[in-house]
């Protein structure tokens, strides 16, 4: 990692506001408006960045159910693998998806509009499955914290 005190400060000023506009950056990094624009094509050419996002909020768009979804596979087959990875990628109710080790082999996180469309949801992933070994589901009450805030310092 190359990275001088002024690039963390870049990544970390654009992590919590891609929007900020160059005379912003500039002024939160300490350096010139053109310098923070080399910094930061720089930093995305070299992958310390990978994308720029606008965070919806899910409720306003009727996503009122943020689940947890816990998947434990009958059989593990490339073939199945491939299937299954396919569906969870092409799945947009899915927004994040995680092999594991442990007693579950898959941790997704999905959003949806109601149980229905969530028992829906449970029904399509043991059917691609063939019929896991075991799901659970638990449904979010209240969140407490969220963020794609990496820990960036300059120590």
């Amino acid at each position: 990692m190359d990275l001088d005190r002024f690039d963390l400060r870049i990544l970390r000023a654009v992590q919590r506001d891609g929007d900020l506009t160059q005379a912003k950056l500039a002024e939160i990094v300490h350096l010139s408006a053109s310098q923070c624009a080399r910094r930061l094509d720089r930093l995305r050419a070299e992958g310390y960045i990978e994308q720029t996002i606008a965070v919806l909020n899910r409720e306003r768009l009727g996503l009122s159910i943020l689940a947890h979804v816990f998947v434990g596979l009958r059989e593990h087959s490339r073939d199945g693998n491939n299937t299954l990875q396919s569906f969870i990628r092409d799945t947009p109710e899915i927004l994040e998806c995680y092999m594991q080790s442990g007693d579950v082999d898959l941790l997704l996180k999905v959003v949806v509009h109601d149980l229905a469309e969530l028992a829906d949801l449970i029904d399509r992933i043991i059917g691609v499955t063939g019929g896991a070994n075991a799901i659970r589901s638990s449904i979010v009450l209240r969140t407490i914290k969220v963020t794609n805030e990496l820990p960036v310092s300059e120590s």
